[in-house]
């Protein structure tokens, strides 16, 4: 089969080579359906031309293929032989590229490989996962039941399960639980379809084999059971499990687990454990609990929480279903009801105000949080409500009034005063039936006290750069509201601390904050005894390092995931408050730096304890570090955005200079209309029509509406093309203006550096313009010689001298070599191993002959390559392993004596230049002996050479 298959791999793709291919990969995937004769087969080595023959062109070679391999995989050792060849990008192609079947195929094999690690990191790391997600909307259950295992599988690596997330992942598979939607399936397996590829009829017994409803249902219910396992591993992460409950789908998940008479039993119970271990996961996570305790009688709920945390054998959950299954049909609806109620998707609750209550967040010492949204809007809003009632507003009515007046002036002044990313915004406040509502800014995310509970369940910890992600955040805001709003928080805490996306640090709930004057201090006593300081317990005056007090209880409490402080005995606690008694932090975990800053922190004294700038300065390295993050981050969208600016007017110009040709073409249209009008308008011949026009210069009549539509019938054809020029002037000027317009609104949204491109694009237009202008004179001046002038002397002509005639090269020839090249290595018979090299000229050429390019793109990109541009190759195609190749490339690049030294980080995240490109081609031309066969051709014949070595000059 090897030398059958290189015979068709290097291109001799005769039917009968095909044939035997087809044959072959039958029989091979007949002798890897039995599992003793599998390592026989791999140990010939079969495995490795197998792999090779993903590269196939013709249909029935790659799904025979694909059939073998996938027989071959049910070994977990010819899986590990099979994962340690180059297959993934190619699985990955044919998932993004090719037909139905293909891809059913392809997933099924990928599903298998993925139990192996290095193929789920080769999925990461070829950036699979947005390819898998797009398959997620296809209605063929076999190809998304594999597909969904596949993500079950990968997600187990917390970055993975993130970037689900991120690329609406979450969403999908909800979407998929709801079912929603209409599947279609077929009973083909790969023994018949091996069988149905070598009798050639492969493609009638896919399209044939429909199955019943029955069947539908029942491989839909093996579907949602592989959705609830991704859905599972996505919940290991707070973020995803968050995601899953504010997309309804707890609902949507425990609606799963009511028994269904109607369906197979044993596929019922079965989805019934998977939908169990996904709402237990979700459980786990404390600030979703609230949510399981209405929907459970108590007996169940008891199995339910004694499974424990986080707990993945699906064999734990089937005592939960037994139970589940033998209550009676009264209980059982109380259960279906209890669903119901906490469906998200049902009318507001209530209304408060002009506000719909959409859900409750969670409730505190002064009152609760809902989920909010106003009734002529779209926007969620947090709302708190306070009962005015509480006894710390004051004994009576007076005392309450006063305390509401006071509160509601201090969040007008926060309301109108604050504005910093670290800092929740407030809206509105207003009184309602002895409540107050303050709306403000709803934060998606979770407070970082259930981070910590989370962390402490999972036996893990903060690593020390989230820790001082998150601390440094609280650090920016505190100094903000202390030296520039000279506000104290007065209750910071973790739960009042939300943390969001990538760890965005949010501090809310200021009703206790207070505003205070210069040098003043404060003294009433407020907030959370756990992080109160000891000037506070002592009814002592306070100031801002009240705060700084409580950031470093919220720092200890990260790295230790408990409080610094801590009793049931209230005498107790406050003594070691004040005296600043608390456990040390254990050794080994963090730097010294973490616990000599909660030791400042921490300071009983206030006159001795630092203010929020002194802490800033103790972690000013730290500090350092945390900005140089940002400014990379921040130059790095900087530039994407300039290139989407770039590109944004290259598309923008194309588009007007289209409308250009396409008005320049319908004048040389309407010119050649009236030409032919004119000649063949006169009665009397060819001969009258010339004595005619040499007796008058006036244009026929007939002709001449035939082109102006009924205008005067004594205008010359010079005065005619001469107001198509004034009018094709006036649009130059019209389309100029609108250009300069429109270049001018994108330079007010970034920087001025397109200046340049903006005269280019002028330039570019006016040559259109005075181009096509001369071609209609010329063509006037040619038509009126032809029939009203003497003839041109056939003698006339350009007289140049011999000496100064040179031989130029061909620029279209140079384009045609580069692409040549570039064709040249795509079409290489494919390597065994990982080649980067090649990978990344692949994906090149695929950028140059995608839908979005055109001819004129092609000869521009090609040009750059082959002149070498330092300019960086768009769009940015390459996936996250190709810096490797970067930094070989700026190895040889750059050398020990050049003064600009080699690439920073951020200008390897840009992508490859076309200098870049053109070393990586060189490189493979030369290791693919492809210059030596073009000498020896060059040297046989006379023909131009295939091409030179065009390594790029040093700039």
């Amino acid at each position: 089969m090897e030398i059958v298959a290189n015979e068709y791999l290097g291109y001799a793709e005769e039917q009968h080579c095909v044939d035997k291919l087809v044959n072959m990969t039958y029989i091979f995937q007949k002798l890897a359906a039995v599992k003793d004769q599998r390592e026989w087969v791999t140990a010939s080595g079969a495995h490795k031309t197998l792999v090779n023959l993903l590269g196939a062109r013709d249909t029935n070679v790659l799904l025979g293929t694909l059939l073998a391999l996938a027989s071959l995989a049910e070994s977990p050792e010819c899986r590990e032989k099979i994962s340690e060849l180059n297959i993934v990008e190619n699985l990955l192609m044919i998932l993004h590229e090719y037909d139905l079947l293909s891809k059913r195929l392809t997933a099924e094999l990928l599903r298998l490989l993925c139990a192996e690690p290095q193929v789920k990191e080769q999925v990461k790391l070829y950036e699979g996962i947005p390819i898998l997600l797009s398959l997620l909307h296809s209605d063929h259950l076999k190809l998304l039941w594999s597909v969904v295992w596949i993500l079950v599988q990968v997600c187990e690596d917390p970055e993975t399960s993130v970037e689900i997330r991120i690329w609406g992942g979450i969403k999908q598979l909800l979407h998929i639980l709801r079912g929603d939607r209409n599947f279609v399936s077929d009973r083909s397996s790969i023994g018949s379809l091996s069988s149905a590829n070598a009798a050639g009829r492969i493609q009638q017994l896919h399209l044939s084999e429909d199955l019943s409803p029955g069947e539908i249902q029942e491989n839909t219910v093996s579907l949602q059971a592989a959705c609830c396992a991704a859905l599972t591993e996505l919940a290991l992460n707070d973020a995803n499990a968050h995601q899953v409950v504010q997309e309804n789908g707890v609902y949507t998940i425990a609606k799963l687990i009511l028994p269904n008479k109607q369906k197979n039993a044993a596929k019922t119970n079965l989805l019934q454990c998977y939908a169990f271990r996904a709402l237990r996961f979700l459980f786990s996570m404390e600030r979703n609990r609230p949510l399981f305790k209405r929907l459970f009688p108590t007996d169940l709920f008891e199995i339910f929480i004694d499974i424990g945390h986080y707990v993945r054998d699906i064999s734990a959950y089937e005592d939960l279903v037994s139970q589940l299954n033998l209550l009676l049909e009264d209980e059982l609806k109380q259960i279906a009801e209890n669903i119901e109620s906490i469906n998200q998707k049902k009318a507001p609750l209530k209304y408060i105000g002009d506000y719909a209550v959409l859900d409750h967040l969670g409730s505190g010492a002064f009152g609760c949080v809902y989920k909010v949204r106003k009734r002529s809007g779209q926007n969620l809003l947090a709302m708190k409500e306070v009962n005015l009632h509480n006894p710390a507003f004051g004994k009576d009515k007076k005392d309450r009034d006063s305390s509401v007046k006071n509160i509601v002036s201090e969040l007008t002044i926060i309301k109108e005063q604050l504005y910093h990313p670290n800092i929740v915004r407030y809206y509105k406040t207003f009184l309602e039936n002895d409540r107050l509502y303050i709306v403000m800014e709803l934060i998606e995310g979770a407070p970082l006290a259930e981070h910590c509970s989370s962390l402490k369940e999972k036996q893990q910890h903060f690593t020390e750069e989230r820790l001082w992600r998150i601390f440094i955040q609280l650090c920016l805001a505190l100094r903000y509201l202390h030296k520039e709003k000279r506000i104290v928080h007065r209750d910071l805490t973790p739960n009042n601390i939300m943390l969001g996306d990538k760890d965005k640090v949010t501090v809310t709930d200021f009703g206790l904050a207070k505003q205070k004057q210069e040098s003043s201090k404060l003294t009433s006593v407020v907030g959370t005894i756990l992080y109160c300081c000891p000037e506070v317990l002592k009814s002592e005056p306070y100031g801002e390092k009240a705060d700084v007090w409580a950031a470093g209880c919220i720092l200890y409490q990260m790295a230790t995931l408990s409080p610094p402080f801590c009793s049931t005995n209230m005498l107790s606690l406050a003594t070691k408050i004040v005296e600043a008694v608390y456990e040390p932090v254990p050794e080994g975990i963090y730097s010294e730096k973490v616990t000599d800053t909660i030791s400042r922190c921490l300071t009983p004294d206030a006159e001795a304890r630092p203010d929020i700038v002194e802490v800033s300065s103790m972690i000013s390295d730290v500090m350092m570090k945390y900005l140089d993050n940002l400014s990379t981050s921040q130059l790095a969208l900087e530039k994407k955005l300039e290139r989407e600016r770039r590109r944004t007017q290259r598309y923008f110009m194309e588009a007007n200079r289209n409308a250009v040709t396409c008005h320049h073409e319908l004048a040389l249209l309407s010119q050649e209309t009236f030409e032919k009008a004119s000649l063949s308008s006169g009665s009397s011949g060819a001969a009258s029509l010339k004595s005619e026009l040499s007796e008058s210069a006036e244009l026929p009549g007939e002709g001449f509406h035939a082109m102006q539509c009924g205008k005067e019938e004594d205008r010359t054809c010079e005065e005619v093309l001469s107001e198509d020029n004034f009018h094709l002037e006036s649009v130059e000027k019209d389309l100029y203006s609108e250009l300069d317009d429109e270049l001018d609104i994108l330079d007010n949204c970034s920087s001025s550096s397109s200046s340049p491109l903006k005269e280019s694009t002028f330039s570019i237009l006016k040559r259109s313009f005075s181009t096509s202008g001369r071609e209609r004179h010329s063509q006037a001046r040619d038509f009126i010689g032809g029939v009203g002038s003497r003839p041109r002397p056939a003698s006339a002509g350009i007289a140049v001298s011999q000496r100064k005639v040179r031989q130029i090269s061909d620029p279209i020839q140079q384009i045609l070599i580069q692409l040549h090249k570039v064709i040249y290595i795509t079409q290489l018979p494919p390597a065994l191993h990982h080649d980067l090299k090649r990978r990344v000229i692949e994906r090149f050429k695929k950028s140059l002959f995608s839908q979005q390019s055109n001819p004129c793109n092609l000869k521009s990109e090609i040009k750059k390559l082959s002149q070498g541009s330092p300019e960086t190759i768009e769009p940015n195609f390459f996936t996250s392993d190709y810096h490797l190749l970067h930094h070989s490339l700026s190895a040889n690049s750059w050398s020990q004596s050049d003064p600009t030294g080699p690439p920073s980080s951020l200008e390897l995240e840009e992508g490859l230049t076309y200098e870049q490109m053109q070393t990586v081609i060189e490189e493979v031309l030369e290791e693919s002996g492809y210059y030596n066969f073009a000498t020896n051709r060059s040297s046989r014949c006379h023909s131009y050479p295939w091409g030179t070595r065009n390594y790029p000059t040093k700039r």
